[in-house]
């Protein structure tokens, strides 16, 4: 899978800690998933296979990674929600906090979700569904 120059440029513009552990959080993504495709959604780094797997986003205090059917994780537990039923996420404050071998856990089962389910995440997120 190639890099997106996209997603380069979206790590070079922030600050040199937030960079690093986004960066380190890409490397993780790629190489536990080299299937999925890395582009940008909604400003922020997004891996996609058949549907939408996770997303990188970034403050200036932390790096979060999600996962658009996060609910569905065996380890969603673990992960804090948000307002929408499907996405989970979990905050990186600092490359200690990284811990390779669960994120590579979550991320190697986002990407089975997607394969079975691929009609569970839609192209749009969900907070612009309107009923």
């Amino acid at each position: 899978m190639q890099r997106s120059k996209n997603v380069d440029s979206w790590i070079y513009e922030h600050d040199p800690a937030i960079r690093q552990i986004a960066m380190a959080l890409r490397n993780i993504i790629l190489s536990t998933g080299p299937t999925l495709n890395e582009t940008i959604r909604w400003g922020s780094p997004t891996y996609e296979k058949k549907g939408k797997v996770c997303y990188i986003t970034a403050t200036d205090y932390y790096v979060t990674l999600g996962f658009f059917n996060g609910a569905m994780l065996t380890n969603e537990q673990m992960l804090m929600g948000s307002s929408s039923a499907k996405l989970r996420s979990i905050k990186i404050r600092s490359l200690e906090d990284i811990d390779t071998s669960f994120l590579r856990e979550l991320i190697g089962e986002a990407v089975s979700i997607d394969n079975q389910n691929p009609i569970l995440t839609s192209n749009r997120p969900e907070y612009f569904n309107i009923n």
